[in-house]
């Protein structure tokens, strides 16, 4: 019976960890490079404006430079828990290993 809620615990542990790591997946700013391109492009628009005066243009570079900044801590922590996810599995699945390594006790020794 222990074995059995030691397995299910484990294989839970698993799923619940593997989730965390596909729901991450969405926040991991992977290609951070074309990102900052892109910031870079549109702050080139921004400064081509003729419509905003100059402190318009600095409000929207800085509301651009702090929502890329904001990304890149979003993108670091969703590695760190798929990091972290990731060495539970590794550790259950080594527990499981172990779990099926113990021997099952039969009743009916003589």
């Amino acid at each position: 019976m222990k074995k059995i809620i030691a397995l299910s615990l484990s294989i839970i542990t698993i799923f619940i960890c593997g989730w965390l790591i596909l729901k991450n997946i969405d926040h991991l700013d992977i290609a951070y490079n074309k990102t900052d391109t892109y910031i870079m492009w549109e702050k080139r628009k921004i400064d081509e404006r003729t419509d905003i005066d100059f402190c318009e243009k600095q409000l929207l570079k800085n509301d651009l430079d702090c929502r890329r900044k904001n990304d890149r801590i979003e993108s670091e922590i969703a590695f760190q828990a798929q990091a972290f996810a990731f060495i539970i599995i590794i550790i259950q699945l080594i527990l499981l290993v172990f779990i099926f390594m113990i021997p099952n006790k039969s009743k009916n020794h003589v």
